[in-house]
């Protein structure tokens, strides 16, 4: 990370030939939960997705080796989401997605209220959960 400040630094004085303090600021701790919970989504999808390659394309099947990482990261997840967050998870990573009428979006009980709201991506999984 320090050689992009450097760079930043470099442009800043070529430009204005001033003096400039540059430091790194970490993340907050919800920004970093929503950026690692995404990261997380989005790998769990790419792993499914090569896993059906290999069973289609190649005819190789390792869901005997994959089980037991996916029921580590099942029990990773149980102690950080309610019941009610995993089952959402659950849905968006292996339901939704095999159903080719789903338009997208989902029904959720908001404060006494139905409401329909986007469920396409990781962020909005981490929308909605993060309200439950």
């Amino acid at each position: 990370m320090s050689k992009i400040i450097g760079k930043i630094r470099q442009t800043l004085i070529s430009q204005y030939n001033l003096s400039y303090r540059i430091k790194e600021c970490s993340l907050d701790k919800p920004t970093m939960n929503r950026k690692i919970f995404i990261q997380v989504l989005n790998q769990l999808k790419e792993l499914e997705d090569k896993s059906d390659f290999l069973i289609g394309e190649l005819g190789i099947d390792l869901s005997v080796y994959e089980d037991t990482f996916y029921g580590i990261i099942h029990n990773l997840m149980k102690m950080s989401f309610n019941k009610q967050q995993l089952t959402l998870i659950d849905l968006y990573l292996n339901d939704l997605s095999m159903d080719p009428d789903w338009d997208g979006t989902i029904t959720v009980q908001v404060e006494d209220k139905e409401k329909v709201v986007n469920f396409q991506t990781p962020a909005d999984v981490w929308k909605i959960i993060s309200k439950l």
